[in-house]
């Protein structure tokens, strides 16, 4: 009789082991402190779940079951987003959200998809009482399915995990800001738009941006009547200082949620999802089509490329202005294609001085020079999207002083955002937003001026 090698696999025994360890290691879980680190409260209700939820992870990993833990975890960090998003609820709507989360994570559990179905329901009809989600999304009730175009790009979907998914980060954003953000992400669902807390008063810092006629406009509504100037100041032809009211309106990030003028708020930090020669061309024409690479070179992976090549688009027309075209006189050869140094006053000399400074006397070496330039005074500092290049929140937080910024123009970051947008609207990219909320916002944006502000 031959011996016969002993078997260990997955036997009733070492299953009851494995699942008796579990329990036992996610009973000892400290909740207390994950509470601390997520900066969220867990109500009795939650923490029965976020037990069962970790004991469902040791137990896949005790068995090497690596799909198992990423269920486990997607799931743990789905109820950590819908406890942010209940936080903001009215209390009737806690207690009825509370109900559903509990009925689909049962159902869940279960595998009665019927179920899930029915709480799914139910929660999107709470968020409907709301008003924060359009309860007729499609007007058509018979849209035409378009056919599935093999030329196009596919569009990345959005990222659903965790606490980057679109609920969990909308729930960090003060209600006002809401129901523009929904419908900008049915829009596009693939744009992340993340909460920039940045613990300012917004009262003081227009106060700080008003001192000394620091903002100027060329709009009559936006300034003075009479038209004021600073003495101290220097200002290009047929502009003069900007009013208060017109300040807090272009200060005001709720005012700009719309599928054009959200490109302010877009990120220039580096992104892997969009750091591609596909997706840069497609923002490039005119002198500057095909230059992607370029623009590669130019961001690395520390800025993003898109938010480059967009940005010198708009400041030197395509690679076409005087000083996209080294075309400065004085100063032949020497180009800047974001305008950099372009201050008010003689801009384009100034612009073309900088340029020679930095020896950029070529357009790649203007594309890419000027990127690396943008990154290390502006983006590696905090000013990295076309809103704090304009007001620099960063700078007043630190100091409570105004410094650094890009331009005096009211409507520097208004206009550039349409000018991003056309080129960007398109890109199927994840494209990230860097939105920011300050203290003391009224609960309803800040008007536009529809006349001058008599002085």
């Amino acid at each position: 009789m031959k011996w016969k090698e002993p078997t260990f696999g997955a036997t009733p025994m070492l299953k009851a082991l494995t699942t008796a360890n579990a329990h036992s290691k996610a009973m000892a879980f400290d909740l207390a402190a994950e509470q601390k680190k997520q900066k969220l409260n867990y109500p009795d209700w939650a923490q029965t779940w976020m037990r069962k939820y970790k004991e469902d992870w040791y137990t896949a990993q005790a068995n090497g079951d690596e799909v198992g833990m990423r269920k486990a975890q997607k799931l743990a960090e789905g109820l950590r987003s819908k406890l942010r998003e209940m936080a903001t609820f009215p209390k009737w709507a806690q207690e009825q959200m509370q109900k559903e989360t509990i009925r689909w994570m049962a159902a869940e559990a279960s595998g009665n998809i019927k179920e899930k179905l029915a709480a799914e329901k139910a929660g999107r009809a709470i968020r409907e009482k709301l008003g924060l989600i359009d309860p007729n999304p499609n007007p058509n009730p018979n849209p035409e399915v378009p056919k599935e175009d093999d030329s196009k790009p596919v569009q990345v979907p959005p990222d659903n995990s965790g606490n980057d998914s679109f609920e969990a980060e909308l729930a960090k954003f003060p209600e006002s800001y809401r129901s523009a953000l929904l419908k900008l992400h049915k829009q596009h669902p693939s744009w992340r738009f993340i909460a920039e807390e940045t613990n300012v008063d917004f009262n003081s810092f227009l106060k700080a941006e008003m001192k000394n006629g620091l903002v100027c406009t060329e709009v009559s509504k936006y300034g003075y009547s009479p038209p004021w100037r600073d003495s101290k100041l220097k200002y290009d032809n047929d502009y003069n200082a900007a009013s208060p009211k017109a300040v807090s309106y272009f200060l005001d990030p709720r005012n700009f949620l719309t599928e054009s003028r959200v490109f302010q708020f877009l990120s220039g930090k580096y992104d892997k999802n969009t750091q591609n020669k596909e997706a840069v061309n497609k923002v490039l024409s005119k002198s500057l089509a095909n230059k992607g690479e370029v623009f590669l070179k130019a961001g690395g992976n520390e800025a993003s490329a898109i938010f480059l090549a967009a940005k010198a688009m708009v400041e030197s027309g395509g690679g076409t202005s005087t000083l996209g075209r080294g075309q400065v006189p004085g100063y032949i050869g020497w180009y800047n294609m974001y305008g950099i140094g372009a201050n008010d006053g003689n801009a384009r000399i100034k612009g073309a001085k900088k340029a020679k400074s930095e020896n950029w006397n070529s357009v790649d070496s203007a594309i890419i020079g000027g990127g690396k330039w943008i990154n290390e005074n502006y983006i590696q500092k905090g000013q990295d999207t076309l809103y704090s290049l304009k007001w620099n929140v960063n700078s007043f937080k630190k100091n409570g002083t105004i410094s650094k910024q890009y331009a005096t123009n009211i409507m520097d970051a208004y206009t550039k955002a349409d000018r991003f947008s056309k080129g960007l609207k398109t890109v199927d990219a994840p494209l990230s937003f860097r939105i920011p909320i300050f203290k003391n916002l009224p609960d309803t944006a800040f008007p536009e001026p529809t006349q001058p502000l008599s002085r």
